[in-house]
């Protein structure tokens, strides 16, 4: 089915929310050459809540760095402009979601273990900025967030299906509902006017096949993402069965089934020190 077609299927049949107000404003702020700094800081402490869940993912310890952030101005400076628009994305999200029942709690610690591993994986590779990959593991699953949102019943009967027999999300969304959440996600990405990046990761963290060749280091985020996904289905993260470790494919990010085992720890380590507090 075409692009544009299948668009049109999803926005005659979802509600697209909309990027949180703070979110929105803070991100036309970051894509503005002429805002300053102190304009940005602004604008992020006005929303306490916000600005304190951004301080909590600018401080987590998926980056390893022996440094405490105060501030909106020092994370603002340590961490760079383009990250902090991710940053935002994944702070915001908590917003969006008009409530919190148990797929919810379950989406969101999938997303949090995916975030994790993806960070370890980039500090331990290079291949990517850990603060990057943490990101992109946070908001991989915003298609599903949206479908759950927008069409709760028929979303319900898709997570059953999940759950009882062991099938992947994108296989049963199809099947059930005529598109997944990759696509919904992506669609949603654009909407919003999201970093490309995360866009793409979005849209493209099951696929094998990538169409944006020119700028290679997405591929590296799709990649880092999708092994990120599985080997936090193999911990025991999500509705999904666990996924076999040979079943990964390790060798992209230079490991094997033995040698990822101390990396597998470490994930696991982390992944329990955050898990409910890192945006709560």
């Amino acid at each position: 089915m075409r692009q544009e077609a299948l668009e049109k299927i999803i926005l005659e049949t979802i509600d697209i929310p909309s990027l949180p107000p703070i979110a929105m404003k803070v991100l036309q702020l970051v894509n503005n050459d002429n805002a300053s700094l102190k304009e940005l800081e602004d604008t992020i402490a006005k929303d306490q809540s916000f600005s304190a869940r951004l301080l909590r993912i600018a401080n987590s310890p998926y980056y390893g760095k022996n440094r405490s952030i105060d501030s909106l101005s020092t994370a603002m400076i340590l961490i760079g402009f383009n990250t902090m628009k991710s940053l935002v994305v994944a702070a915001s999200l908590r917003d969006v979601q008009r409530k919190f029942g148990i797929f919810e709690q379950k989406l969101w610690e999938h997303s949090l273990a995916v975030s994790v591993t993806a960070s370890q994986i980039a500090a331990q590779t290079k291949m990517m900025k850990p603060e990057e990959a943490l990101v992109c593991g946070l908001v991989h699953d915003l298609g599903k967030m949206v479908l759950n949102m927008s069409l709760s019943e028929q979303y319900a009967l898709v997570i059953e299906r999940v759950y009882s027999e062991g099938l992947p999300f994108l296989d049963v969304e199809n099947d059930l509902l005529g598109f997944n959440h990759c696509n919904v996600g992506g669609l949603i990405a654009r909407k919003w006017k999201l970093p490309k990046n995360l866009e793409v990761v979005i849209e493209y963290h099951h696929t094998d096949k990538f169409p944006f060749l020119d700028d290679p280091s997405y591929e590296v985020a799709c990649q880092l993402t999708k092994i990120a996904d599985s080997i936090s289905l193999h911990i025991g993260t999500g509705f999904q069965r666990e996924v076999a470790l040979s079943d990964i494919g390790l060798e992209y990010i230079g490991y094997n089934e033995e040698t990822i085992t101390d990396l597998i720890e470490k994930i696991k380590k982390v992944y329990e020190e955050q898990k409910g507090s890192l945006m709560g």
